[in-house]
C-alpha cells in the first residue's frame, strides 16, 4: 500500500517538464530577428564598396583644375578723359577638369580687388579708393555659347569657344575705377590688385544634380605698383 501511494507524486512531479518545450521553440524566432540585421550589414557593406568605386571614378573630375600658378602678371592705371582705367593681365591656367565642368554648365567666377592708398611717411597710408569687380562665366546650353557677365554693370559677352572665354576672362581692359580729382599732384600713391577665383559655387538645388563637382577657391598674391600723377 505504501508503494501504491508513492507512484502518484512521482508522476505529478514529471508533469511540469512539457512546459519547458516552448523555450526550445523560441530559438527560431531569435534567428528570424537576426536575419534582417545581417541583411542590413550586407547592404551597408555593398553600399560602401559602391561609394569607394564611385569616389575613384570621379577623382579626376574633382581635381583642383589649375595646371599652374594663378597670379596677376601685370596691372596698371591709365588716365583717360579725367578717369583712371584699370588694366589687368592674369595667368589663369585652368585644366581639363575645369574645361569639362564648364562645358557641363559649372560656373567660374573671377573677382578683382583694387586698393589705392596715399603713401605717408610718418603715418599709416590713407586709403583713397577700394573696388571689387566680379566676372561670371557659364555655358548656356540653349545658345551653345559661353556667357561672360560683368556682375557690377550687368553687361554680357557671348563667346563661341571655351578657349576664347578663358582668354577673355584673364584680361581686364579699360575698366573705369577712379576719378582724377581724387588724386593730388605731387603725392605718391600705391595701387594694389589681387584676383580671386571661385569654381563650382552653385545653388543648393543644382548641387543635388551636380554632386560630382568639387568646388574650390583660390586667391592670388597682391600685385603692387606706384602711381604718381
Amino acid at each position: 500500500m505504501n508503494a501504491a501511494r508513492s507512484n502518484p507524486p512521482q508522476s505529478a512531479r514529471r508533469q511540469p517538464r512539457p512546459h519547458a518545450q516552448p523555450h526550445a521553440h523560441a530559438q527560431p524566432h531569435a534567428h528570424a530577428q537576426l536575419q534582417p540585421k545581417s541583411q542590413r550589414r550586407r547592404a551597408r557593406a555593398a553600399w560602401l564598396v559602391c561609394a569607394a568605386m564611385a569616389a575613384l571614378w570621379v577623382r579626376p573630375v574633382q581635381a583642383d583644375g589649375l595646371e599652374g600658378r594663378f597670379e596677376v602678371r601685370s596691372a596698371d592705371l591709365q588716365l583717360k578723359d579725367g578717369v583712371y582705367h584699370l588694366n589687368v593681365h592674369m595667368d589663369l591656367p585652368v585644366g581639363d577638369a575645369v574645361r569639362r565642368g564648364l562645358a557641363d554648365g559649372v560656373p567660374l567666377t573671377i573677382e578683382i580687388d583694387l586698393d589705392i592708398e596715399r603713401v605717408r611717411q610718418l603715418l599709416p597710408n590713407s586709403r583713397v579708393a577700394e573696388l571689387t569687380q566680379r566676372y561670371h562665366l557659364q555655358y548656356n546650353a540653349v545658345s551653345a555659347r559661353y556667357i561672360l557677365r560683368n556682375d557690377n554693370s550687368g553687361q554680357q559677352e557671348s563667346l563661341s569657344t571655351i578657349d576664347a572665354a578663358i582668354e577673355q576672362l584673364s584680361e581686364v581692359r579699360g575698366l573705369p575705377v577712379l576719378d582724377r580729382a581724387l588724386i593730388s599732384a605731387g603725392r605718391r600713391y600705391e595701387a594694389n590688385v589681387r584676383a580671386k577665383i571661385d569654381y563650382g559655387s552653385v545653388p543648393f538645388s543644382l548641387r543635388i544634380v551636380m554632386f560630382w563637382v568639387n568646388d574650390w577657391h583660390r586667391e592670388s598674391d597682391w600685385y603692387t605698383w606706384t602711381l604718381q600723377p
